[in-house]
């Protein structure tokens, strides 16, 4: 998994420099995004969402008038979810928290500001954690450590779209809406396929450089 690890990066580097030598305009800047995450695994039953916020940033490279790429760097990505049963007067609550950072290198074809994306993305897990808390009405809440193995890399598909708003004529003020389709498992559990699909809502500002 390192010598994998190694050998992305690698390819990431010399794909983002070979793009930022070729861009007729570059822009650059801070991203926050806000994120739905759900969870999907077979075998388990309810529904599991959670919400999570990223902090980074976007380079946003243009080939052509139509064509060109942007990227999304993004230091710390929060996905958090659980789910709870409850059964006569007990209630059991089970959550599980996540970290990554994600690297975007998503192609671009805009239009009179308006863009639409699509790449795949690399998420590099920083930390993992989960507990189940099961709580008898009238007894003091039972909460226990859930370890959880998690794989280090995940991959996803994003495709999304953005518009970019002109604040002036060297800064712009960029808004998109990108849906992250799993590839690969989340958590590495023997036997079951497990997955989280996440909808990203980032807002970014974009100097010209």
């Amino acid at each position: 998994m390192n010598k994998s690890l190694k050998i992305t990066k690698v390819i990431f580097m010399l794909f983002f420099i070979a793009g930022i030598i070729s861009a007729q305009s570059v822009k650059i800047g801070p991203r926050i995004s806000g994120n739905l995450n759900i969870y999907n695994a077979d075998r388990v039953t309810g529904t599991w969402n959670g919400i999570g916020i990223g902090l980074g940033g976007n380079v946003d490279m243009s080939f052509s008038k139509t064509l060109g790429m942007i990227v999304n760097l993004t230091i710390y990505d929060m996905k958090n979810f659980s789910n709870e049963i409850t059964s006569g007067t007990t209630t059991q609550e089970t959550s599980l928290s996540l970290s990554y950072l994600t690297i975007d290198p998503m192609f671009k074809a805009e239009f009179n500001g308006f863009y639409m994306i699509g790449g795949p993305s690399i998420g590099i897990k920083l930390t993992s954690s989960g507990e189940r808390s099961t709580v008898v009405t009238g007894q003091l809440p039972n909460v226990q450590p859930l370890n959880i193995v998690t794989n280090s890399v995940k991959f996803d598909i994003a495709v999304g779209t953005g518009y970019n708003f002109v604040l002036s004529q060297n800064l712009l003020l960029g808004s998109d809406l990108i849906a992250y389709i799993p590839i690969t498992n989340t958590f590495d559990t023997p036997g079951q396929s497990n997955s989280i699909f996440t909808i990203k809502l980032g807002v970014s500002l974009k100097f010209r450089i």
